[in-house]
């Protein structure tokens, strides 16, 4: 090797060893910023079902999780509620005809809206919890929809009165009070 050729690759090396530190410092940044959005997205799933019942309270409650969705493997870390109700987590295709009887809850991801319209159709007189990553109007069918906000950093809820009224659970008040507010929030 020359030292031409050596000195040239010791001047790249210093010029470009900066810049992957740097990139590194911004992958850990965005790494640690999508694990606390995640665990944000956990705690208000289990802030929710905390203050929703059932017609018949289960012993176990069973969240569901259907269609791509980004926080599916933080959300499978759940094993039980903080008053100590065991929960169980299983993965369904959305189409599966056991989710309208085996789910409590119903966590879902990106779906196309005939898909989800059929979904709900299916879970008609089966009280469950809905609660949706990807939707942003919160117009159509699911309960809850999550509104991470990538300015603030805040993870925020909607909340949709008419799907609630027909999911066949109750939620309590100050749940929607703390929706409503929040959407006048920054």
């Amino acid at each position: 090797m020359s030292s031409h050729f050596s000195f040239r690759l010791v001047v790249a090396l210093l010029v470009l060893l900066p810049g992957l530190a740097c990139s590194r410092a911004a992958l850990a940044e965005a790494q640690t910023t999508a694990e606390s959005r995640a665990n944000a997205v956990k705690e208000l799933v289990l802030d929710i079902l905390s203050y929703t019942r059932w017609p018949k309270e289960p012993p176990v409650l069973h969240l569901c999780i259907a269609a791509p969705t980004e926080y599916a493997g933080v959300l499978s870390t759940i094993t039980r509620q903080g008053n100590g109700r065991p929960v169980q987590v299983n993965r369904y295709e959305v189409t599966d005809p056991a989710i309208a009887g085996q789910c409590h809850v119903l966590y879902l991801g990106v779906m196309d809206e005939s898909t989800r319209l059929a979904l709900f159709s299916r879970l008609k007189g089966h009280p469950v919890l809905s609660i949706s990553e990807h939707n942003p109007e919160c117009s159509s069918s699911p309960v809850f929809c999550l509104q991470p906000d990538s300015r603030s950093g805040r993870l925020r809820f909607k909340v949709n009165l008419d799907a609630l009224a027909l999911s066949g659970v109750r939620v309590h008040p100050a749940v929607l009070k703390l929706a409503m507010a929040d959407r006048g929030v920054p």
